[in-house]
C-alpha cells in the first residue's frame, strides 16, 4: 500500500507543470541625459511617444537655469526611451546594467553622493536601449556602493 501511495505521489509530481524562469539577457544602453530635476512619481517611465519625450525635456529644460537647454531627443521606431527616477538614500546614481527578458526590463543602479547634488533628491537619467523587445514591466535594482 505504502508503494502504491508513493508512486502515486511521484506521478502527480510529475504532471505539474512548472514555469520556467526567463533569462535576463544583458543590453546594451546609453545615457542621454542626467540631472536633479523630480520628474516622475514613480521611478521610473517608458517613453513611448515624441509627446512623452517632449514633456520630459520641456520640465528638464524648465529647470536649467543655463541659456544653454538640452536638446530634445526625436522618437524613432528603433529605439526605446527610458526614464529613470529611482528613490535612493544618496544624492545621485548611476546606472550600471540593463538586462531584459519577456516583459520585464531591468535596470541596475548603483547610488552614490554627487558633491554637485548636494542638497537634491531627485536625479534623473534617461536611457535608450535598441528597441528589438516590446517590454512592459521595469524593475529597478539598487546596488550598495
Amino acid at each position: 500500500m505504502r508503494y502504491i501511495l508513493l508512486l502515486y505521489i511521484v506521478m502527480s509530481c510529475q504532471q505539474l507543470h512548472v514555469k520556467p524562469v526567463e533569462d535576463l539577457k544583458n543590453m546594451e544602453f546609453s545615457e542621454i541625459n542626467h540631472v536633479n530635476v523630480k520628474l516622475i512619481e514613480s521611478e521610473s517611465e517608458i517613453l513611448n511617444s515624441q509627446k512623452s519625450i517632449d514633456r520630459i525635456y520641456n520640465t528638464i529644460n524648465m529647470n536649467n537655469p543655463s541659456p544653454r537647454k538640452n536638446p530634445i531627443p526625436s522618437f524613432t521606431e528603433t529605439e526605446m526611451y527610458i526614464l529613470v527616477q529611482p528613490k535612493i538614500e544618496k544624492s545621485d546614481f548611476t546606472v550600471t546594467g540593463v538586462s531584459g527578458g519577456g516583459n520585464t526590463l531591468k535596470i541596475t543602479v548603483q547610488p552614490y553622493d554627487n558633491r554637485e547634488y548636494t542638497g537634491r533628491s531627485n536625479p534623473a537619467s534617461v536611457i535608450v536601449i535598441s528597441k528589438n523587445h516590446q517590454f512592459k514591466t521595469i524593475e529597478i535594482q539598487k546596488i550598495k556602493p
